[in-house]
């Protein structure tokens, strides 16, 4: 039904044209470009623009990163488009008629609604597009402090060149925060530490050491910071630290590592190692064994040298008593044993 009434208009337009062409046998310009602005068959094209790519920088971000995403915008027209019209037979005059539509794309405003992750830019007048054109708009942000996947909402309002509205843009875009680096100890002798630092993370790391952060006393280590570089994700570096012997029997050194993840610093967890002490051990045992010489000799010696009392009982009284009794007894006995013995000897001499 549309397009019946859209022919009817164009019929009645022709019709217009052929009273004043055969009236006066003459056509102006400005009333041919009248009659082609009141006769438009289908509307006037629009341009077309649309997110063609975009790239965040670094490639992931970790909790509390600061990055760049540049959202690239295209003007999916190829070129300009022209409306023809041609008015020939039977008029008396030939007309060729031509409207040219540029297709350039003016950006009003281009901006990212800030929620969980702080936008620190937005574009407003951000200039035009012609057709099959790009034009790139960087925004700075800063992720959240929790690890996740966030959607990014970027906003972009269009205009044609006579400032009427065109179809904007609604563009959400995902985000990735995570990334761990972690420092193991792998290997701990007298004289050597090794340690292991993990890029656990989606993105590639750059700047990396390793630091001895402290050392007890009499420990030593050298270099006091080895530097390893970039360290790919997923992948790790051994860190190698000589260490001097030690004079106390207890030694620790503690390590991090600290790392960049495109402007960003950060630092890994720290990890505290013992350090063996062999000759600390060796002198420890010689005293041992020493001591327990000195304690051996010793309590030789006191058994030696100690006597055993003779234990007493409640009735020490009775002892000069018996011992009296006993002065008697004896010589009692003696004296009848001699007795009888010379009786034996008289009667053996009488015989």
């Amino acid at each position: 039904m549309r397009e019946v009434n859209k022919l009817k208009a164009v019929f009645f337009c022709m019709l217009f044209v052929l009273v004043l062409s055969s009236s006066t046998n003459t056509v102006f310009a400005d009333d041919v470009d009248d009659l082609l602005n009141k006769c438009t068959i289908a509307p006037d094209p629009i341009p077309s623009v649309m997110v063609y790519d975009y790239e965040l920088s670094p490639e992931t971000l970790m909790p509390g990163d600061v990055g760049v995403l540049t959202i690239t915008l295209k003007n999916m027209q190829d070129k300009p488009i022209e409306k023809d019209v041609k008015l020939s037979k039977p008029y008396n005059a030939s007309v060729d008629a031509e409207t040219r539509f540029t297709m350039d794309a003016y950006i009003k405003e281009a901006y990212i609604i800030e929620r969980e992750f702080k936008v620190y830019n937005r574009y407003i007048s951000a200039g035009v597009i012609g057709p099959n054109e790009k034009v790139d708009f960087a925004f700075k942000i800063k992720a959240p402090l929790e690890e996740g996947i966030y959607m990014l909402k970027f906003i972009a309002g269009i205009e044609d060149m006579d400032g009427k509205s065109s179809k904007g843009i609604r563009y959400f875009i995902p985000i990735v925060v995570t990334g761990t680096v972690n420092l193991l100890p792998l290997e701990v002798s007298e004289d050597e530490v090794r340690l292991e630092v993990i890029n656990e993370g989606l993105s590639d790391i750059y700047g990396v050491y390793v630091v001895a952060v402290s050392t007890a006393s009499g420990v030593e280590c050298q270099p006091e910071r080895v530097y390893i570089g970039k360290i790919k994700s997923g992948e790790s570096a051994i860190a190698v630290f000589k260490v001097n012997k030690a004079e106390e029997e207890v030694n620790r050194a503690v390590f991090k590592a600290t790392y960049k993840n495109g402007v960003n610093k950060h630092e890994s967890n720290q990890v505290c190692v013992r350090i063996p002490c062999l000759h600390c051990n060796e002198e420890k045992r010689e005293k041992e064994e020493s001591l327990l010489e000195e304690e051996s000799e010793n309590s030789f010696k006191a058994l030696t040298a100690t006597t055993t009392p003779i234990p007493t009982s409640s009735n020490s009284s009775l002892t000069p008593a018996i011992f009296a009794f006993a002065g008697l007894l004896v010589p009692g006995i003696l004296y009848l044993f001699l007795s009888k013995r010379k009786g034996k000897d008289k009667r053996g001499g009488e015989e």
